[in-house]
């Protein structure tokens, strides 16, 4: 996996080449320079492994289960890239302006169906998925959560299932009626 932070693998080098000459080639003075180079590689190795292992790009079992408490995401049986996916669905929710496309891609992420996406008026839209198998209830309460989480107070919304397919491809409302559909995942 990756890594902002570089691990630094070579104190005892380092150490030894930023040694004053006088000191140089001495036996204590180096024996010294090893033993103190030796215990700050050993805080560098421990200081980066908690570090990366609890990245959301790298953290796996209790660490995940650590950052999905955070967020307040539930496991539900899922394997460790399943729910690093709904961790970052829920950063995005918590995160979000409350616009049509976040809350469009955050429904697209926890919906296994085309979702369409549309403005009823000023504080009100409705989000409906389309899709022969239906949501269980825990993933259909966890949905409800994280969509929620990114709708701004004090807007009105519903999420709507449907066996029916999206009756074709729709755009964003550039002329301001206050309906339009977004489209998203899926085949037509």
């Amino acid at each position: 996996m990756s890594s902002p932070v570089d691990k630094i693998t070579d104190y005892q080098q380092r150490l030894r080449d930023d040694m004053l000459s006088q000191f140089f080639g001495d036996p204590v003075h180096t024996a010294i320079a090893d033993a103190i180079s030796l215990e700050y590689q050993r805080f560098e190795n421990v200081a980066y492994d908690v570090l990366t292992d609890r990245m959301l790009a790298n953290a796996e079992g209790v660490n995940l289960d650590v950052l999905g408490a955070l967020v307040r995401v539930s496991r539900l049986h899922r394997v460790d890239d399943d729910y690093r996916k709904i961790i970052q669905v829920a950063i995005a929710a918590n995160d979000s302006d409350g616009g049509a496309e976040q809350i469009t891609w955050i429904a697209t992420q926890l919906m296994p169906a085309d979702v369409m996406y549309t403005q009823e008026g000023e504080a009100n839209f409705t989000l409906q998925y389309f899709s022969d198998d239906s949501l269980s209830a825990e993933l259909q309460e966890e949905a409800i959560d994280l969509i929620g989480r990114a709708v701004s107070a004090g807007v009105s919304w519903r999420l709507l299932a449907s066996e029916e397919t999206i009756p074709g491809q729709y755009d964003v409302d550039t002329f301001g009626t206050g309906t339009y559909g977004v489209r998203i995942g899926g085949s037509t």
